[in-house]
């Protein structure tokens, strides 16, 4: 693909991707099922001609990352006085945006919340060619600190490419000497978490989002079939149980796909939490280094940004 062509790529996911947010900001509330909310914002992504990136995140309180309901989990929903991150993402063609925000129904959340929120903004306001990603860490530690709060030291923004939703290189939220710079046609995801725990993650003991790996023996045609669709259809984007229903029953389904976990051929996304509980809140936005310059693909028609 051309450089052109990578760009205006990567602009349509993100301008899906940002309308789908503001869709899901309008529809959330407490009592809400969570499925509920997840099925409607991926439709919303697919209705406007792009497929999800990954399974939307719902994570409340201190659930950090990472949370998506399965296929079996339909009396989960948005409890009240909680602190709700949704993370979407679109792509277009492999072309893919990745954001997020935090909607609170807890008033004692407003610091964690305006840090994160401002610690993105103020990344952005020095985003230029060629800047270290190092440094943007500690543009955004700087500010969250100003408020008290806690940066997640353990949880990091990062490059994207075509297919690839983490392509290797992270953008820090702390201070660090990560000197990979910021060049034209590279797009980048930058996500602030914020928290008043300790700012460190812990892994649950299971997870709801998985992605193909690699070809393995598969005992079933229900194995072989579920591992065609994360390696080829996904191309190893992640996906969830919740969109194979149509494959077979939602345990077979979800049994298989262990199975495949166990095999090596699927990774699973372990539920990350905060490690001593505290709330959690995150913003994120999607920049991508055009020739004339940085360009938040990710941008909302109701947002104020300083690029």
């Amino acid at each position: 693909m051309s450089f052109e062509e990578s760009e205006n790529g990567f602009r349509i996911a993100g301008s899906v991707t940002a309308k789908a947010l503001v869709k899901a900001q309008e529809m959330v509330h407490e009592g809400m099922p969570l499925s509920e909310l997840c099925e409607k914002v991926e439709a919303e992504l697919r209705v406007q001609g792009c497929e999800p990136a990954f399974p939307l995140n719902v994570s409340i309180d201190s659930v950090a990352a990472h949370y998506t309901p399965s296929s079996m989990d339909t009396d989960s929903v948005i409890p009240k006085s909680s602190v709700v991150k949704i993370d979407a993402g679109a792509h277009y063609k492999g072309y893919i945006a990745d954001s997020a925000v935090t909607v609170s129904f807890n008033p004692d959340a407003e610091r964690i919340v305006r840090a994160s929120r401002e610690s993105l903004l103020e990344a952005l306001s020095h985003i230029r060619r060629d800047i270290r990603l190092g440094d943007l860490g500690g543009l955004i530690e700087a500010k969250i600190r100003s408020y008290g709060v806690n940066p997640i030291v353990d949880l990091t923004g990062h490059t994207i490419r075509r297919y690839e939703l983490h392509a290797g290189v992270s953008v820090p939220n702390v201070a660090n000497g990560v000197s990979f710079r910021f060049t034209p046609g590279v797009a980048v995801a930058i996500e602030p978490f914020t928290t008043y725990g300790v700012g460190k993650i812990k892994e649950d003991s299971v997870g709801k989002i998985f992605r193909g790996l690699r070809r393995v023996r598969t005992p079933t045609r229900l194995d072989e079939r579920i591992l065609e669709y994360a390696l080829g259809t996904r191309k190893g984007m992640p996906f969830t149980d919740r969109w194979l229903v149509s494959f077979a029953s939602k345990e077979e389904v979800y049994n298989s796909i262990i199975r495949l976990v166990r095999a090596g051929g699927i990774y699973e996304y372990k539920v990350l939490l905060e490690k001593s509980g505290g709330l959690v809140a995150q913003f994120e936005h999607t920049i991508f280094m055009s020739n004339d310059g940085p360009v938040v693909t990710t941008k909302r028609e109701d947002e104020s940004l300083p690029i």
